[in-house]
């Protein structure tokens, strides 16, 4: 059920254990040929197919576009806020579903950088108020919840994996929303990294300190060439079934 639909007396009257789903975005820089709310796009996408299959499950609250992308500020068009503010807006978008009488919360996260602030957001509240101790609360990016369904090898990739305006997100973005893209414009940068230990687009054992643009030049990772309508179809579809399947293990808890 979309969250906004409803009157009060309706959220009074609401089934306060039904998982309450707030998406987060941003609204940065996606390369030379992706639109600047390219994660808002994908993450409402999602929400948006899990709620129209689960519409007497979860409550579905409206995306939140504003994310913490300071690390994207070279490239002009992004919009951020520091991840303290970040964090202090996620606690409030909680601690007014918590004042609704809610008991489950599920931050489904579409942006990486919201994803520091965001746990912030968790472990502040946790320590903040007995009331959480009752409440689950959780929050997770889709493509870590969908990882052992989003393989290369399983949708045609030519790349290992979902980075940043890359084949996977430019492919998902070709099926939802093809006329927005400029593949005229495609470019990429290599990876400034390719180590054991780290690769500065699919992470590793360390934790780095770098802008996106110093990573990436061009605001670009991945194989962004190599995307196509049909692969973006067949991982959005895996990515949906996958959400759905962890909401309906975390409603049991």
């Amino acid at each position: 059920m979309i969250f906004g639909d409803n009157c009060w007396p309706d959220v009074e009257a609401a089934d306060k254990d039904r998982i309450v789903v707030v998406p987060l975005a941003s609204l940065e820089q996606h390369g030379r040929h992706s639109p600047l709310l390219t994660d808002t796009y994908l993450c409402t996408a999602v929400a948006q197919r899990v709620e129209a299959r689960l519409p007497d499950e979860i409550y579905l609250l409206p995306t939140l576009w504003l994310g913490a992308s300071d690390h994207h500020l070279e490239k002009p068009g992004t919009v951020s806020v520091p991840n303290d503010i970040y964090t202090a807006m996620v606690k409030n978008v909680v601690r007014s579903i918590a004042k609704a009488g809610f008991q489950r919360v599920f931050l489904l996260n579409g942006h990486g950088g919201n994803v520091t602030p965001g746990t912030q957001a968790l472990n502040d509240l946790t320590n903040e108020s007995e009331v959480y101790d009752r409440m689950w609360i959780a929050l997770a990016s889709y493509w870590t919840i969908a990882g052992p369904v989003m393989a290369a090898e399983d949708h045609g990739m030519a790349s290992k994996q979902l980075s940043h305006a890359c084949e996977y997100e430019t492919s998902m973005m070709l099926h939802l929303h093809g006329e927005k893209l400029h593949m005229d414009r495609v470019t990429s940068s290599p990876p400034l990294v390719d180590s054991p230990y780290y690769h500065s687009q699919h992470g590793g054992r360390l934790n780095v300190g770098k802008r996106l643009t110093t990573s990436a030049p061009t605001g670009a990772m991945g194989m962004p060439h190599e995307a196509t309508a049909a692969k973006g179809e067949s991982l959005l579809n895996a990515i949906v079934d996958e959400v759905i399947a962890c909401l309906r293990d975390y409603a049991t808890w």
